[in-house]
Protein backbone atom coordinates (compact mmCIF):
# COMPACT_ATOMS: atom_id res chain seq x y z
CA UNK A 1 0.00 0.00 0.00
CA UNK A 2 2.88 2.39 0.72
CA UNK A 3 4.28 1.89 -2.80
CA UNK A 4 0.93 2.78 -4.32
CA UNK A 5 0.72 5.91 -2.14
CA UNK A 6 4.17 7.03 -3.30
CA UNK A 7 3.21 6.42 -6.93
CA UNK A 8 -0.03 8.41 -6.53
CA UNK A 9 1.82 11.32 -4.89
CA UNK A 10 4.48 11.23 -7.63
CA UNK A 11 1.80 11.32 -10.33
CA UNK A 12 0.02 14.22 -8.62
CA UNK A 13 3.25 16.21 -8.33
CA UNK A 14 4.34 15.47 -11.91
CA UNK A 15 0.94 16.45 -13.33
CA UNK A 16 0.96 19.96 -11.89
CA UNK A 17 3.06 22.97 -12.78
CA UNK A 18 5.71 24.19 -10.38
CA UNK A 19 4.60 26.63 -7.68
CA UNK A 20 7.45 29.02 -8.56
CA UNK A 21 8.73 29.51 -12.10
CA UNK A 22 11.36 31.97 -13.28
CA UNK A 23 13.13 32.61 -16.59
CA UNK A 24 15.53 35.53 -16.93
CA UNK A 25 14.58 35.78 -20.61
CA UNK A 26 10.92 36.40 -19.76
CA UNK A 27 8.51 33.50 -20.24
CA UNK A 28 9.34 29.93 -19.32
CA UNK A 29 11.10 28.24 -22.23
CA UNK A 30 12.28 31.54 -23.73
CA UNK A 31 14.23 30.77 -26.90
CA UNK A 32 17.59 32.59 -27.04
CA UNK A 33 18.14 34.99 -29.92
CA UNK A 34 21.92 35.06 -29.62
CA UNK A 35 24.72 33.29 -27.82
CA UNK A 36 27.93 33.95 -25.94
CA UNK A 37 30.95 31.70 -26.27
CA UNK A 38 32.94 30.38 -23.33
CA UNK A 39 36.16 32.06 -24.45
CA UNK A 40 34.70 35.25 -25.87
CA UNK A 41 31.86 36.05 -23.45
CA UNK A 42 32.30 34.19 -20.19
CA UNK A 43 32.78 30.81 -18.57
CA UNK A 44 29.87 30.88 -16.08
CA UNK A 45 26.51 32.59 -16.64
CA UNK A 46 24.54 33.63 -13.52
CA UNK A 47 21.43 35.53 -12.46
CA UNK A 48 20.30 36.69 -9.01
CA UNK A 49 16.64 36.13 -8.15
CA UNK A 50 14.41 37.36 -5.30
CA UNK A 51 11.94 34.87 -3.84
CA UNK A 52 8.90 37.07 -3.46
CA UNK A 53 6.39 34.24 -3.75
CA UNK A 54 5.13 34.75 -0.20
CA UNK A 55 6.39 31.33 0.88
CA UNK A 56 9.63 29.43 1.29
CA UNK A 57 10.45 27.42 -1.83
CA UNK A 58 12.52 24.34 -2.58
CA UNK A 59 14.30 24.29 -5.96
CA UNK A 60 13.30 21.39 -8.19
CA UNK A 61 14.77 22.05 -11.63
CA UNK A 62 17.29 24.32 -13.35
CA UNK A 63 17.27 24.92 -17.11
CA UNK A 64 20.02 26.28 -19.30
CA UNK A 65 19.94 26.74 -23.10
CA UNK A 66 23.53 25.87 -23.93
CA UNK A 67 25.79 23.65 -25.99
CA UNK A 68 29.14 22.02 -25.44
CA UNK A 69 30.92 19.17 -23.66
CA UNK A 70 30.22 17.94 -20.13
CA UNK A 71 30.96 20.31 -17.27
CA UNK A 72 33.19 19.79 -14.27
CA UNK A 73 31.92 19.47 -10.69
CA UNK A 74 30.62 23.06 -10.66
CA UNK A 75 28.52 22.74 -13.81
CA UNK A 76 25.41 24.17 -12.18
CA UNK A 77 25.72 26.46 -9.16
CA UNK A 78 23.43 28.02 -6.54
CA UNK A 79 24.59 30.76 -4.18
CA UNK A 80 22.58 31.72 -1.08
CA UNK A 81 22.78 34.68 1.29
CA UNK A 82 22.91 37.56 -1.16
CA UNK A 83 21.50 40.91 -0.01
CA UNK A 84 20.39 42.42 -3.29
CA UNK A 85 20.40 41.97 -7.07
CA UNK A 86 24.16 41.49 -7.38
CA UNK A 87 26.59 38.73 -8.29
CA UNK A 88 28.09 36.61 -5.51
CA UNK A 89 31.36 37.88 -4.03
CA UNK A 90 33.22 34.70 -5.02
CA UNK A 91 33.72 32.57 -8.09
CA UNK A 92 31.71 29.43 -8.92
CA UNK A 93 33.98 27.17 -6.87
CA UNK A 94 32.50 28.78 -3.72
CA UNK A 95 28.84 28.06 -4.54
CA UNK A 96 26.65 26.75 -1.73
CA UNK A 97 25.23 24.02 -3.99
CA UNK A 98 26.72 22.66 -7.21
CA UNK A 99 26.93 19.66 -9.50
CA UNK A 100 27.99 18.45 -12.92
CA UNK A 101 25.82 18.07 -16.01
CA UNK A 102 26.18 17.28 -19.69
CA UNK A 103 24.48 19.72 -22.09
CA UNK A 104 21.77 18.12 -24.24
CA UNK A 105 23.38 19.74 -27.28
CA UNK A 106 27.06 18.71 -27.56
CA UNK A 107 27.77 21.31 -30.26
CA UNK A 108 29.74 24.22 -28.74
CA UNK A 109 29.30 26.45 -31.77
CA UNK A 110 25.55 26.48 -32.57
CA UNK A 111 24.48 30.07 -31.99
CA UNK A 112 22.02 30.70 -30.61
CA UNK A 113 21.77 27.48 -28.61
CA UNK A 114 18.05 26.68 -28.40
CA UNK A 115 18.04 23.31 -26.61
CA UNK A 116 17.61 23.53 -22.86
CA UNK A 117 19.51 21.21 -20.55
CA UNK A 118 17.32 20.52 -17.52
CA UNK A 119 18.85 19.46 -14.20
CA UNK A 120 16.70 17.91 -11.46
CA UNK A 121 17.98 19.34 -8.17
CA UNK A 122 15.14 18.08 -5.95
CA UNK A 123 17.42 15.72 -4.01
CA UNK A 124 19.65 18.67 -3.00
CA UNK A 125 16.83 20.12 -0.84
CA UNK A 126 17.78 23.73 -1.67
CA UNK A 127 15.36 25.83 0.36
CA UNK A 128 15.04 29.55 -0.36
CA UNK A 129 13.22 31.47 2.34
CA UNK A 130 10.60 34.01 1.35
CA UNK A 131 12.15 37.43 0.79
CA UNK A 132 15.64 36.02 0.17
CA UNK A 133 17.94 36.59 -2.79
CA UNK A 134 19.67 33.63 -4.41
CA UNK A 135 21.88 33.24 -7.45
CA UNK A 136 21.70 30.46 -10.05
CA UNK A 137 24.00 29.74 -12.95
CA UNK A 138 25.96 27.30 -15.04
CA UNK A 139 29.33 26.52 -16.56
CA UNK A 140 29.29 27.59 -20.20
CA UNK A 141 31.46 24.89 -21.76
CA UNK A 142 30.89 26.10 -25.31
CA UNK A 143 28.00 28.44 -26.03
CA UNK A 144 25.34 29.92 -23.75
CA UNK A 145 21.95 31.31 -24.73
CA UNK A 146 21.13 35.01 -24.44
CA UNK A 147 18.54 37.58 -25.47
CA UNK A 148 18.85 41.32 -25.94
CA UNK A 149 18.96 43.09 -22.57
CA UNK A 150 15.41 42.97 -21.18
CA UNK A 151 15.79 44.70 -17.81
CA UNK A 152 17.11 41.60 -16.02
CA UNK A 153 20.78 41.87 -15.18
CA UNK A 154 22.90 38.75 -15.55
CA UNK A 155 26.65 38.26 -15.25
CA UNK A 156 29.37 36.19 -16.89
CA UNK A 157 32.67 35.13 -15.34
CA UNK A 158 35.24 36.84 -17.57
CA UNK A 159 38.94 37.32 -16.88
CA UNK A 160 38.63 36.62 -13.16
CA UNK A 161 35.49 38.54 -12.19
CA UNK A 162 31.73 38.76 -12.70
CA UNK A 163 31.13 41.04 -15.68
CA UNK A 164 27.64 42.49 -16.20
CA UNK A 165 25.93 41.42 -19.43
CA UNK A 166 23.82 44.58 -19.27
CA UNK A 167 26.82 46.70 -20.25
CA UNK A 168 26.95 44.70 -23.49
CA UNK A 169 23.21 44.82 -24.17
CA UNK A 170 22.39 41.22 -23.30
CA UNK A 171 20.68 39.01 -20.72
CA UNK A 172 21.71 35.38 -20.24
CA UNK A 173 18.77 32.97 -20.30
CA UNK A 174 18.49 30.90 -17.10
CA UNK A 175 15.39 29.04 -15.90
CA UNK A 176 14.38 27.91 -12.40
CA UNK A 177 11.44 25.87 -11.12
CA UNK A 178 10.55 25.33 -7.47
CA UNK A 179 7.73 24.19 -5.22
CA UNK A 180 6.50 25.60 -1.95
CA UNK A 181 8.42 24.05 0.95
CA UNK A 182 5.44 22.66 2.83
CA UNK A 183 5.42 19.53 4.94
CA UNK A 184 3.37 16.70 3.44
CA UNK A 185 0.35 15.95 5.53
CA UNK A 186 -0.33 12.33 6.36
CA UNK A 187 -3.67 10.93 5.27
CA UNK A 188 -5.32 7.60 5.81
CA UNK A 189 -5.59 5.26 2.84
CA UNK A 190 -9.39 5.68 2.91
CA UNK A 191 -9.13 9.48 2.64
CA UNK A 192 -6.64 9.25 -0.22
CA UNK A 193 -8.77 6.66 -2.02
CA UNK A 194 -11.85 8.87 -1.66
CA UNK A 195 -9.99 11.94 -2.92
CA UNK A 196 -8.29 10.25 -5.87
CA UNK A 197 -11.00 7.93 -7.11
Amino acid sequence: MKKLLVVLLSIAIAAGAADFEYNSGGAMGTVPTTGGSADGWGEWFIVTILNESGQDIVLTELGFPCGGPATGDHGWVVFLGLNEFMPPPDDASNADFFGAFTPVDPDPSTSPPVNYSYIDVTAENIIITNGSFFCVGYDNTGIGGQVDYNGTETWAWYEGSWDSDQAWGRTAVIEVSANFAQALQQHTWGAIKTTCF
